[in-house]
């Protein structure tokens, strides 16, 4: 699938200033790929963007599991078939 869209994916973005650039981001009309490791607040927080009028999809992601990117990576490519921007916002539980 080919997309006019400018897509992002931002790691982080159910909460603070991972959610806040998504809602902006999602104002101008991005696609937007947001990244969750908590797929409930994901949800709620995808919801409440697409509510607003934002584009989009929840990837359900922890960056500190090999196998939960691989499947952000595939999930994503199902959607589009480029990737325009990536925010790394996503914290490391510990640190």
């Amino acid at each position: 699938m080919t997309s006019e869209q400018t897509s992002v994916l931002i790691t982080g973005g159910n909460k603070g200033l991972g959610l806040e650039t998504a809602r902006r981001l999602g104002e101008q009309g991005w696609t937007i790929f947001l990244g969750s490791r908590d797929e409930g607040r994901g949800r709620a927080a995808a919801d409440k963007l697409t509510d607003g009028g934002a584009n989009v999809i929840l990837v359900p992601l922890d960056v500190t599991s090999d196998e939960s990117v691989t499947d952000a990576v595939r999930l994503v490519r199902k959607h589009t078939d480029r990737l325009d921007v990536l925010i790394n916002n996503a914290s490391v539980p510990g640190n």
